[in-house]
């Protein structure tokens, strides 16, 4: 071996890498990859461990930045990119109002039900579905337009079927929504056929990189990585803090009451005598009394804690029946329901609920909605009183209810009492009918939730929430209306 050969085999070994050993570039591969990620973390929902709403904002950010380094190739991928911004900066709305009283306020606002296979939802509920999903409509739309624009300057025939027939699939699923299909017999055939077509939109990257079409990708002001930290970021901000500022409702208004002391009146005399317990006719007022005017019977129910057990934020709960003469109907009967909370716990909560479901049954001609009024005292011996408003609606079960949410005050002195009043009257006053009622209390102990949840929404529901979260109390109670002659307390 001469001294020229020496010295090419001492430097072979910094010769480059021979070029079959090179991989070709593949600049559709990654955008392409994040789109199908993303189409399929919002499209699949898990209900569970919060993935219905760290997914759909996952998936949201990856098509977002999938789009991204596509958007200066054609104006299909830019409409894309312009609706897929559209679609993350409304699903990050949603999870805005969902951690506030925001998204009750517009249900409120937009007023109407809309009806489901599962029961009827705020109409607000189906327009956002709606308007939500049609932007990903056409943010896939976009997608299919700017993947046939890119065949077509490379000079072959498009094969974009798939993504076109996720463009299908999308507009599907808007009248699956909204009616609220279920259950694997139906929606099963489509999940394959979702995922069957999400596997051959990855594919079409792959023909892409090998016909050698060239993408110069758009800039980005920050990378991928960190732009998915800051979105997620703020999500789990948003979840984390907002609910902490909505924990209380709003205080009622709250009138302090002058003259405590209950007047004498025969009336009070006469319900004494009927059994009405005289620490809760000592709190009554005197328009509160006039309830009971022509009382003749009595019935009690419930109990009173003891203040020494243990505070758990319910209150006791002592309901009383008292049938009155009616002129005009013969009779109709009052109904009391009593809430105490005693003062080591008045103040310790953050929602309250009452659920007052009168005569599940169907035995009476009619009953009046519930009202209400809260009464303590402040540190400083002060009397107060806050009206407590109801409204009608039904269960999940389709039973007739009436909710009441309230905060309890947080300057207490003593117990907190409530006092909810209502009527019922029979259909036929000449007999004894039974009457079936319960009251159902909500408690809220934890000052995080998410979403935003009223009591009377758990209540509805029928939901056991996590102990650590609520507690639910209900008293159920069977009395009787019966005139005067045939009421017997103690028959039922």
């Amino acid at each position: 071996m001469d001294e020229f050969d020496r010295l090419l085999y001492e430097g072979s070994a910094q010769l480059p890498p021979e070029l079959s050993e090179l991989k070709p570039p593949c600049p559709w591969k990654k955008p392409i990859s994040q789109i199908c990620w993303g189409l399929a973390l919002v499209t699949i929902t898990l209900n569970f461990l919060g993935l219905d709403t760290i997914l759909p904002a996952v998936g949201a950010a990856l098509l977002w930045l999938g789009l991204a380094p596509l958007r200066r190739e054609n104006s299909g991928f830019r409409f894309a990119y312009a609706c897929a911004t559209l679609y993350a900066l409304l699903r990050l709305a949603v999870v805005l109002f969902q951690a506030t009283p925001l998204d009750h306020w517009l249900a409120g606002l937009i007023g109407q039900e809309w009806n489901t296979t599962t029961g009827p939802v705020p109409l607000y509920y189906a327009l956002r579905t709606v308007l939500i999903q049609l932007v990903l409509v056409f943010a896939v739309g976009g997608l299919w337009q700017g993947l046939k624009g890119v065949f077509h300057q490379a000079g072959q025939k498009p094969r974009t079927a798939a993504a076109g027939g996720l463009v299908m699939l999308e507009v599907l699923l808007l009248p699956m929504a909204l009616v609220g299909l279920e259950g694997w017999l139906l929606v099963g055939p489509i999940l394959i056929l979702w995922v069957c077509l999400i596997v051959s939109l990855r594919r079409i990257g792959k023909s892409l990189d090998q016909a050698g079409y060239t993408m110069q990708p758009a800039p980005m002001a920050v990378s991928n990585r960190l732009a998915l930290g800051v979105w997620l970021g703020l999500h789990l901000l948003i979840i984390a803090a907002l609910p902490l500022l909505f924990s209380r409702l709003p205080a009622g208004v709250q009138t302090q009451v002058y003259g405590t002391t209950a007047s004498d009146s025969p009336l009070r005399s006469e319900l004494l005598e009927l059994g009405f317990p005289e620490d809760i006719l000592s709190k009554l007022d005197d328009s509160e009394l006039a309830r009971f005017e022509g009382a003749y019977g009595l019935k009690k129910a419930g109990y009173r804690n003891d203040e020494s057990n243990l505070p758990d934020g319910m209150p006791s709960i002592v309901t009383v029946e008292v049938p009155v003469r009616d002129e005009k109907y013969g009779f109709r009967t009052v109904y009391l329901a009593y809430l105490h909370w005693n003062p080591n716990e008045a103040s310790g909560g953050y929602m309250e609920g009452v659920q007052i479901a009168q005569d599940y049954q169907g035995v009476t001609a009619w009953t009046t909605q519930p009202d209400g009024v809260l009464k303590w005292q402040d540190s400083a011996g002060n009397a107060y009183t806050m009206p407590l408003n109801f409204r009608f609606d039904t269960d999940n079960a389709g039973t007739a209810c009436y909710y009441a949410n309230f905060s309890l005050p947080k300057d207490v002195s003593g117990p907190t009492e409530g006092f909810l009043f209502w009527e019922a009257t029979p259909t036929f006053p000449e007999i004894v009918s039974l009457y079936n009622f319960s009251v159902t209390a909500a408690h809220k102990r934890s000052c995080w939730q998410y979403p935003y949840t009223l009591p009377s929404e758990l209540l509805a529901s029928s939901f056991h929430a996590p102990s650590w979260q609520w507690r639910m109390y209900q008293w159920t109670s069977e009395g009787q209306l019966a005139p005067e002659g045939q009421y017997d307390p103690g028959k039922y």
